[in-house]
C-alpha cells in the first residue's frame, strides 16, 4: 500500500487544474455577487441605489482595472484579482478569505457570460513591467515636471488632493472624484508603482483618466516619463495619516504659552495626530449611503486655561452656497461644508457613554459646531446639546470662551476649536489625566449633505496627558549639583592631600 500510496500523490501534484466551471459560479454568484451587481449582470442589484460608485455592469464589457491594453477585454488574472482582494473605498469586499480558489475561478467564469466579449475577443498581452527605473531624487524631480507638463493638477490638484477646477463624470453619467493620491490605501487598482505605472500606461476605461501610453496620442508620455510620474504619485503618499483600526485615543499635549490659533500653524506638527474612519450616518432619516469624505484627523493641546483641538479632512471642494465655481462643480444641490466634535453632557467616573448617534433622552451629548457659511457671508460656530437625532438644542456660550475657526487650502479642510478648560454652567470640563470619550461627525456640502445626512466616527477618547511635573526639572538639576559638589570637594581633599605630601617631601 506504502508503494501505490507515493505514484498516487504524484498524480495529485501533477494533475491539471481543473476546468472553471460557469454553472456552479451561477450558485456562487447568486449567492453572493447578485445583492449588488444584479441578477442579470446589469449593476442593478437591490442595493445598488445604497452605493457609490456603482456596481459594475458586467453587460457592457469595459472593466476599470486591468493590465491589458487599449479595448481589450481582462485577463482572468486580472478578474482574479479583483474578486480576491476586492476594490478600497468601494463596497465591493475581497473574498480570499471566504471563497476558495476554485468557487472564484468558477464565480469569474459565469460573470464572462454576461458579455459577448470574451467569446468574441481574447485577453491582449499584459503590458511590460520589465523597465521599471530605480527611485532617487533625480527621477522624483522628475516625475513632479511630468505631472506639470502632463496637467494632471487639473484634477489632482497641485498636491495631489483632488482639489478639482472641472466638474467630471464617467461614461454611465456618475459624478465622480479624482483619487486623492496622498491616500494611496484607497486606490482601487492597487498603490505600488508597478500599479500607478500600468494606470498611467492605459488609463481607467469608462473615466477621464487618459491614456498616456498610446503612441501617437497628444499626451503620450515616454515610458521613462511614466516611470518616473508612477514615482513621483507614490512619494505624494501620507502614511501618518491612515486610519488604524486601533486607534482610539487622541493624546493632547501640554503647551505652556498661548495656545495655538492658526489652522495650518507649523507648529501643530509638535501635536501627535490620530485618523478616524468615518461611516455614512444611515440609522436615523434623513440618511446618507454614498458619502465622499471617509476619514479624519485629529490633534490637541492644552494650557492651564484652555484646551485646542485641531480637526482635519480631506474634501475635493470648499462647499460654501453662492460660490459659482464650486456651485457648478457640484453633482447636485451644494450646502456648506460643516464639522463637528461631541462628548458626554455629563461626566461620568465610570467612563460611561451615551448612544454615539447624538445621545439619547437619559444621556444627553455637547456638541460643538462649526460650518463653512456662505461664500458671501462668514463661517458659524456654536455649542448644541442634544438628546438624540433632531433634537439640537443651541446652548449659550457663557463663560466658556468658545470658539472655532477654519480653513480650506489644497483640498483640506483644518478647523481648530478652542474653549476654556474648566467653563462651569455646564459646558465640558478638561482634566489633565483622565479619560474623556469624543466623537466627530463631518458634512460634505458638495455631496448633499446637512442634517442628518453626514458621516460620523465611533466613541474614542480624548486625553489630556499630564504637564511634566516639576520634579523632572528640579531632580535632576539637584542631583547633577549635589554631584557636582561632591566631586568639587574630593578634588579638593586630593589637592590638600597633595600639597601636604610635598612639603613633608620638602622638609625631609
Amino acid at each position: 500500500m506504502i508503494r501505490l500510496a507515493a505514484p498516487f500523490a504524484v498524480f495529485l501534484i501533477v494533475a491539471p487544474t481543473a476546468a472553471a466551471s460557469s454553472e456552479i459560479g451561477q450558485i456562487v454568484y447568486e449567492r453572493w455577487c447578485g445583492w449588488c451587481h444584479g441578477e442579470k449582470g446589469d449593476g442593478n442589484g437591490p442595493a445598488a441605489r445604497y452605493l457609490m460608485p456603482k456596481p459594475r455592469d458586467f453587460t457592457l464589457g469595459l472593466f476599470k482595472y486591468k493590465s491589458t491594453a487599449g479595448e481589450s477585454p481582462p485577463s482572468d488574472e486580472d478578474l482574479g484579482r479583483i474578486v480576491a482582494e476586492g476594490m478600497p473605498g468601494t463596497s465591493m469586499p475581497g473574498w480570499k478569505d471566504l471563497l476558495t480558489d476554485t468557487e472564484r475561478r468558477d464565480v469569474i467564469a459565469f460573470i464572462k457570460t454576461f458579455s459577448d466579449i470574451f467569446e468574441f475577443e481574447k485577453p491582449g498581452q499584459a503590458i511590460s513591467l520589465d523597465g521599471q527605473s530605480a527611485v532617487s531624487p533625480k527621477t522624483i524631480e522628475l516625475g513632479r515636471e511630468v505631472y506639470r507638463k502632463a496637467k494632471c493638477a487639473e484634477c489632482h490638484g497641485d498636491t495631489g488632493k483632488g482639489n478639482i477646477s472641472k466638474k467630471l463624470k464617467d461614461d454611465w453619467g456618475d459624478a465622480i472624484w479624482p483619487r486623492n493620491l496622498t491616500k494611496p490605501w484607497t486606490f482601487r487598482g492597487g498603490s505600488s508603482v508597478k500599479d500607478v505605472y500600468t494606470r498611467l500606461t492605459i488609463g481607467i476605461p469608462g473615466t477621464p483618466m487618459p491614456v498616456f501610453g498610446e503612441p501617437g496620442k497628444k499626451e503620450a508620455l515616454s515610458e521613462e516619463d511614466r516611470w518616473a510620474a508612477a514615482h513621483y504619485v507614490v512619494s505624494l503618499a501620507d502614511h501618518t495619516r491612515r486610519p488604524s483600526p486601533g486607534a482610539t485615543k487622541i493624546r493632547a499635549v501640554y503647551h505652556p504659552g498661548e495656545l495655538i490659533a492658526e489652522p495650518f500653524a507649523e507648529a501643530w506638527a509638535e501635536a501627535p495626530s490620530v485618523s478616524f474612519r468615518l461611516a455614512p450616518q444611515f440609522i436615523a432619516a434623513d440618511r446618507l449611503f454614498t458619502s465622499v469624505v471617509d476619514q479624519i484627523t485629529a490633534r490637541a493641546v492644552y494650557n492651564d486655561k484652555e484646551i485646542a483641538l485641531l480637526i482635519e479632512w480631506d474634501d475635493p471642494t470648499p462647499s460654501m452656497p453662492g460660490d459659482r465655481v464650486q456651485t457648478n462643480l457640484a453633482p447636485g444641490e451644494m450646502f456648506e461644508d460643516a464639522v463637528a466634535v461631541q462628548f458626554p453632557a455629563e461626566q461620568s467616573e465610570k467612563l460611561e457613554k451615551p448612544y454615539f448617534g447624538h445621545g439619547d433622552a437619559a444621556n444627553p451629548v455637547v456638541m460643538w459646531h462649526w460650518s463653512a457659511g456662505p461664500a458671501d457671508g462668514r463661517a458659524a460656530y456654536s455649542i448644541f446639546e442634544m438628546r438624540g437625532m433632531g433634537t439640537r438644542v443651541k446652548r449659550d456660550p457663557g463663560r466658556s470662551d468658545f470658539s472655532a475657526r477654519g480653513q480650506y487650502v489644497d483640498g483640506t479642510w483644518r478647523v481648530v476649536f478652542r474653549q476654556t478648560r474648566n467653563p462651569g454652567d455646564n459646558h465640558v470640563a478638561f482634566e489633565s489625566g483622565r479619560l474623556l470619550p469624543v466623537a466627530f461627525a463631518a458634512w460634505d456640502g458638495s455631496n448633499g449633505e446637512r442634517g442628518s445626512r453626514h458621516t460620523l466616527t465611533r466613541w474614542v477618547w480624548l486625553w489630556l496627558a499630564p504637564p511634566p511635573s516639576l520634579k523632572v526639572v528640579y531632580v535632576p538639576v539637584i542631583v547633577m549639583t549635589l554631584l557636582a559638589g561632591g566631586l568639587l570637594t574630593v578634588s579638593a581633599r586630593v589637592r590638600r592631600a597633595g600639597g601636604r605630601s610635598r612639603e613633608e617631601r620638602d622638609g625631609k
